[in-house]
């Protein structure tokens, strides 16, 4: 069962579109999503998909990701107004010229940290010099960077861990030059950790093996006690954010984007197995996971400008995962 199909889901797309602000905002517009198959970008497309489908927006949607069939397992066939871009931004055509453009295009998985340090710090940023290239063909188009909360934080620049925030914190600085320079219209957005039903099999994070793990009725393991703290979002409230900082946010601002609720990652783990009815167990982590855990003891996010905005979480942490746990077990029938 596609996402899109179900009931559940179906509604928590049409929870974040009937909130967003200025949804208006997005019709008659080229809009495309680098990064179209993840987590996030996923759950934007079909959000811009229902607001299309239900006539509240018209536009043209271009979604981009390296494997042709990932799109077609995300969105179904493309559309009169949904067209598949396969590649990267590096490899796109020239021609295009879009309105708006997302790129939420990034590894985030500490697998990839370990195995492909340079890739990910190089995508983060040379992929940015090339949004961002591509924006300037249209004076009047909008980019809207999706960087990370880890970009805050006091991380070693010594070490292959640091690719994924450091390349994050470049890309912001290749943003606010090109905005100074150039005059590209820039937003920068800065999501804390994310999670819900468009989870990917390659993702390796903490919350998404809990959340994995639950779903299939499974116990949940954890190699650590867990105590580090972390701002939380369910992916409805990403990427309601995300609209509202693209239709609303002032140009060179950056907007981080979390619940109002932070917690351990022990105190997640027991909300997934809660929502489960599962357990949570312990085991010793092994060289490599040890490799990969995150160095970041404290993570917080501040979503007040956000707020500012009139932006407002729909969904508390715990009815994220309550949704995100019961979209999964349906879709695997």
């Amino acid at each position: 069962m596609n996402d899109f199909q179900n009931r559940l889901y179906w509604s928590d797309i049409e929870c974040v579109v009937r909130n967003t602000k200025n949804m208006n905002f997005f019709t008659e517009k080229n809009i495309l999503i680098l990064g179209a198959s993840g987590l996030i970008g996923s759950f934007l497309a079909d959000c811009l998909i229902y607001a299309i489908e239900a006539g509240m927006i018209a536009s043209h949607i271009y979604v981009v990701s390296r494997n042709y069939s990932h799109l077609q397992k995300c969105f179904g066939n493309e559309r009169e107004y949904l067209h598949f871009l396969e590649g990267n931004v590096m490899s796109l055509e020239t021609e295009l010229c879009p309105d708006i453009i997302i790129n939420a295009a990034s590894d985030a998985c500490p697998r990839a940290f370990r195995k492909a340090p340079v890739e990910i710090m190089l995508a983060n940023i040379l992929g940015m010099q090339r949004t961002l290239d591509i924006a300037r063909k249209t004076p009047s188009c909008r980019v809207l960077f999706v960087s990370s909360g880890e970009v805050q934080e006091d991380i070693d620049h010594l070490s292959p861990r640091a690719c994924y925030p450091v390349g994050k914190k470049a890309g912001e600085t290749l943003c606010l030059s090109y905005n100074y320079e150039y005059g590209t219209d820039v937003v920068i957005l800065r999501p804390c950790h994310t999670f819900g039903p468009n989870i990917t099999a390659e993702d390796n994070r903490a919350m998404a093996q809990f959340i994995a793990s639950a779903s299939r009725r499974q116990d949940i393991v954890m190699n650590s006690p867990g105590q580090q703290v972390r701002s939380f979002a369910y992916v409805a409230d990403c990427v309601s954010g995300m609209l509202t900082a693209l239709s609303c946010g002032k140009t060179g601002q950056v907007y981080g984007i979390a619940s109002d609720e932070a917690y351990s990652i022990r105190q997640f783990a027991d909300m997934c197995a809660r929502a489960a009815g599962v357990n949570v167990a312990f085991k010793e982590a092994d060289a490599l996971e040890r490799a990969e855990a995150s160095p970041i003891r404290k993570q917080i996010v501040d979503n007040t400008e956000l707020k500012r905005l009139g932006w407002s979480p729909l969904f508390s942490v715990e009815q994220g995962i309550e949704h995100t746990i019961r979209i999964l077990r349906e879709n695997s029938r």
